[in-house]
């Protein structure tokens, strides 16, 4: 039995579970909540105590490891956020979240100003307000940047340094989010952090996938790898698939074999691939949203409501009712409608089947942005809410006339783990055979 431990540090839990590579198989799984964002900020902050985090991870280590015979840990986790953490990599910030909205647009129009239309390109087009690099502008700008000797690094890539008692470093997947890394030669792009007066702080190196970070009570620890990345592997992604995300947040991707520009987001895959992809569609996040407003007068709890709401939806095979949930700033849009309610559709049946045919043209509509030419054969859905909503799958399937499939494991990202730890590890040469061996090994 050849045993990995693999953790995913996510927005609403942090997963562990023993991973038995060989078998392809998660012995055991535990979870638990993501700690709560500090209360008495002000207005719009969203920080973590990034200590919570590591106690949080010890205990789910210290729950698997008797039952484990370790030959390594993997860790994923949330993009875009990160900690400032000093010389022995001890946390001097907060975690600072992607959730956070602390950087107006103005400010982020004024900041993005400065960056030219290549050096975007040369970035994967990754500029928005809740990215790390527009946030360490907005506290430089604003004295709030700890004094001294300072480098910004992603939740996981501070838990992996922490496990390990080094210095953090980052790879690729997680070091492109915070929207600095130059995807040409995945260095640090230092011209565009110098025009926002980020130099002084101490960026941290960047190694390539599959690298040991360090060592935990003697057992390897790779370096921290980007949680859309890791679902999309354990989602056995291949070349000519488009994938369809839908969990907290939703996403569009496909992998490509170089870069792309248009108007997407680029970011670096495995094996020197890169994906193509639109984020920040809405989702669970928006459709919880939604939900909260129904039940905010009492009654059902979120899942009691979900339950009455599949059965509604599967009753109205057609509504004329029009639906949009762009609650969040995103790339559909900055507000969330119902149109044409009238008393024959007041119901939740046809509120959802609108929202749930709204959710699939904004996946069609996105996925035309990243595949123009329509190379993509088939769709993978993957993600929490795409698993738990079959309706949602057809209706998507349909608008892009497609055949689809599922992803093989509902934790797509510990999934995604083990087949990473195949290829890490050297049962395979590469992710791309690790991938396809799974799927033949799965059926």
């Amino acid at each position: 039995m050849a045993d990995f431990i693999v953790v995913d540090v996510g927005t609403s839990f942090i997963k562990a579970a023993v991973a038995d590579v060989d078998s392809l198989a998660l012995r055991l799984t535990v979870r638990a909540p993501f700690p709560e964002f500090l209360s008495g900020l002000p207005p719009l902050y969203c920080e973590a105590d990034p200590g919570a985090v590591m106690n949080t991870v010890e205990d789910l280590l210290a729950h698997l490891m008797p039952h484990a015979s370790c030959e390594g840990i993997l860790l994923c986790g949330q993009m875009h956020g990160f900690v400032l953490v000093g010389g022995a990599g001890e946390p001097v910030s907060n975690y600072i979240s992607w959730l956070d909205q602390r950087v107006s647009r103005a400010e982020f129009e004024e900041m993005a100003a400065q960056v030219t239309e290549k050096e975007r390109n040369e970035l994967g087009n990754e500029f928005r307000a809740s990215i790390a690099l527009a946030l360490l502008h907005w506290m430089r700008r604003h004295g709030t940047l700890p004094a001294g000797e300072v480098t910004p690094v992603s939740i996981a890539d501070f838990v992996a340094a922490r496990l390990c008692g080094t210095r953090p470093v980052m790879e690729p997947t997680q070091a492109a989010a915070f929207g600095a890394l130059r995807l040409g030669d995945l260095g640090w792009h230092k011209e565009v952090i110098g025009k926002l007066g980020l130099d002084s702080l101490r960026w941290p190196e960047v190694r390539q996938s599959g690298s040991v970070a360090g060592a935990w009570c003697g057992i390897p620890c790779y370096t921290a790898l980007g949680d859309q990345q890791c679902a999309l592997a354990g989602a056995l992604l291949a070349e000519g698939e488009l994938s369809v995300n839908v969990g907290t947040g939703s996403q569009v991707a496909i992998i490509t074999g170089s870069v792309q520009p248009g108007g997407h987001q680029t970011r670096p895959y495995f094996d020197g691939r890169f994906l193509s992809t639109i984020t920040h569609i809405p989702g669970g996040r928006a459709l919880s949203a939604l939900i909260g407003l129904l039940t905010e007068l009492g009654g059902a709890t979120e899942d009691e409501a979900w339950r009455k709401i599949e059965a509604a939806v599967a009753a109205v095979p057609a509504t004329d009712l029009r639906a949009g949930i762009a609650f969040y700033p995103g790339p559909c849009g900055q507000a969330g409608f119902l149109e044409n309610l009238h008393e024959g559709n007041l119901g939740i049946g046809h509120v959802f089947r609108a929202v749930f045919e709204s959710m699939a043209v904004n996946y069609a509509t996105c996925a035309r942005r990243i595949d123009p030419g329509r190379n993509a054969a088939k769709v993978v859905f993957s993600g929490g809410v795409a698993r738990r909503l079959p309706v949602l799958r057809q209706l998507t399937a349909a608008a892009l006339n497609l055949p689809h499939r599922l992803s093989p494991h509902p934790e797509d990202t510990l999934f995604g783990l083990m087949v990473l730890a195949r290829a890490f590890s050297g049962r395979n040469s590469s992710v791309r055979s690790a991938t396809a061996a799974a799927a033949q090994f799965l059926g």
